[in-house]
């Protein structure tokens, strides 16, 4: 009966070395852990943005003949009867690379038509659409933006960085009257290149202010463009992972081609109010 006494005594010696022989007793170790940083957009890791887009468009051009006669510019919205109003949904894609560090991703896609009985002569390119024609035509313009900027100031209310943007441009225009010989089909595709300036600002709790700029203006030979994109907006950090917000945006693209076949101008802007939902963690 002995033997069976022993088990309790041998089960507290063993749990006695295993116990820790310097255990912390300091007021430190019974205070619970610290909060968690207030969540904003200084604090993400990632965030995937997708915005209602509820703008105008401005769409001026110049399109010369493989002879060297000179286009006639147009407003595409007046003379051609594309609509001016952009509404559509944009969507972007945040990255935080270690803690100062950042690279977004945007898409834009704008794709219009329209059929219009001309009220004046265009000398489009090679051809002329006279007074009175039913001229059918389309414009796309799309665009994809990478960007990264480091982060030269970061604290806890306020952070900004600068750095550059390469954006992956495509653009058609098409004028045509149907049923005719009469075509002209205008695309092209490159990537153009911005400086860029990112900050924000945590006004409150729940509360912030985002803005960024990108622009730059490059003439190579016979050959000149120029690209800015501009944005503002406030946030609001509904849940700690889930923020919405009212911005503004305008963007403008400029192509302007000398002494080459084809040669032209080509100018676009996109400006307007934006509503969105932001999720990010």
């Amino acid at each position: 009966m002995r033997s069976w006494r022993l088990g309790p005594v041998l089960l507290a010696l063993a749990a006695r070395a295993h116990a820790d022989p310097h255990p912390d007793t300091s007021p430190e170790s019974y205070l619970p852990p610290p909060p968690l940083p207030v969540a904003s957009p200084i604090t993400d890791h990632f965030a995937l943005t997708v915005d209602l887009f509820w703008g105008s468009i401005d769409t001026f051009g110049r399109f010369d003949s493989a002879s060297g006669v000179q286009g006639t510019p147009f407003t595409a919205e007046r003379d051609l009867g594309l609509s001016n109003k952009e509404h559509d949904a944009r969507i972007e894609i945040m990255f935080r690379l270690e803690q100062r560090s950042r690279l977004r991703v945007d898409f834009l896609d704008s794709r219009r038509q329209a059929d219009k009985f001309i009220n004046r002569t265009l000398q489009y390119g090679d051809q002329t659409f006279l007074i009175d024609n039913p001229v059918h035509s389309e414009f796309d313009w799309r665009e994809m933006d990478i960007t990264y900027t480091y982060s030269f100031l970061r604290n806890d209310r306020f952070e900004l960085g600068a750095g550059m943007g390469v954006h992956l441009l495509q653009a058609e225009a098409i004028a045509e009257i149907p049923r005719t010989p009469q075509y002209a089909d205008y695309n092209g595709a490159g990537p153009f290149a911005t400086l860029a300036l990112d900050g924000t600002w945590l006004i409150a709790k729940h509360w912030s202010f985002n803005a960024r700029g990108q622009y730059l203006k490059v003439t190579i030979g016979s050959v000149s463009g120029m690209l800015g994109d501009y944005h503002a907006d406030f946030q609001y950090r509904w849940k700690r992972n889930v923020a919405f917000g009212l911005g503004y945006e305008r963007q403008e693209a400029e192509l302007d081609v000398r002494n080459n076949n084809p040669s032209g101008v080509l100018r676009l802007t996109f400006s307007g109010p934006e509503l969105f939902g932001r999720l990010s963690f």
